[in-house]
């Protein structure tokens, strides 16, 4: 195995270049393994990421989360997967909280990809801690686990709103980190983020909401519905619930009839 190059702490990492239309450009100096000398922590729509390690000469440095383009991706899947990927790194390298995962560098792979190189903000998502919770039958997590969660979400949530005027738009459980036995816990994947104006409302017409559909609001499941900082809020409450539930918000539910009987349409009394 090659023995990787010296890399720079993200304090040092100052040269970025920048493109007329405001993309983010590749960072300098920073050089990325290739795939399969990283250990790979999850996969997204089209994306990877991987856990890169930085200890040079027997320096230790923070290790870093870095998304790359799924290979299997078909030439026109990677050109737009690698789109987001270049707003998600234009959006994040303009945030800086402790509940949000930070931005380390946008540079490019030995192999000729493009990477997003971010804090490494824990081992595991909420998602996993749930489904392995489920799988334990372990029951709902803790009141002050839950409570610790959804204090670290509000506060980057408040965040994002008031001070970036951003909507994440895609809060849920996947989307948020843990390292630890929730030492921290961090939102992550901004990559779909939308503008607020002055009025907590996405008004740009071209800003399309994307989300993922069991978090979704009713305002963004409706055709014209009017997406505020609400949506955000609505997809946290859910993923609190989650924690409570061990489920996925809105799935198993019974249908409109279950309570109605099917002879004479009548509803069951007591």
């Amino acid at each position: 195995m090659e023995t990787a190059p010296a890399f720079k702490t993200p304090n040092r990492v100052t040269v970025r270049k920048k493109s007329d239309n405001g993309s983010c450009g590749p960072s300098a100096s920073i050089v990325i393994p290739a795939s399969p000398f990283m250990q790979k922590l999850g996969y997204g729509t089209g994306v990877n990421v991987y856990l890169m390690k930085r200890s040079p000469k027997g320096m230790s440095h923070s290790p870093w989360a870095v998304k790359k383009i799924n290979p299997k991706c078909d030439n026109k899947q990677q050109n737009i997967y690698q789109q987001r990927l270049n707003e998600e790194a234009k959006i994040l390298k303009n945030l800086q909280h402790p509940n949000i995962v930070g931005y380390r560098a946008f540079t490019q792979a030995n192999d000729g990809s493009m990477c997003l190189a971010m804090e490494y903000g824990g081992e595991k998502s909420l998602n996993d801690l749930i489904e392995e919770r489920n799988t334990k039958h372990q029951g709902p997590f803790p009141a002050a686990t839950i409570l610790k969660v959804a204090l670290n979400m509000a506060r980057g949530l408040k965040y994002l709103h008031n001070e970036k005027k951003l909507l994440h738009g895609d809060i849920k459980s996947s989307n948020v980190v843990i390292k630890g036995d929730f030492e921290s816990v961090k939102i992550c994947d901004v990559g779909v983020s939308l503008p607020l104006d002055e009025n907590m409302t996405v008004s740009d017409p071209e800003a399309l909401y994307i989300g993922t559909e069991p978090w979704k609001p009713k305002e963004a499941l409706e055709e014209g519905g009017v997406i505020t900082d609400k949506a955000d809020i609505f997809a946290f409450g859910l993923t609190l619930w989650e924690m409570m539930t061990l489920s996925v918000p809105h799935l198993n539910l019974p249908d409109d009839d279950d309570d109605e009987d099917e002879d004479n349409g009548q509803f069951h009394s007591g």
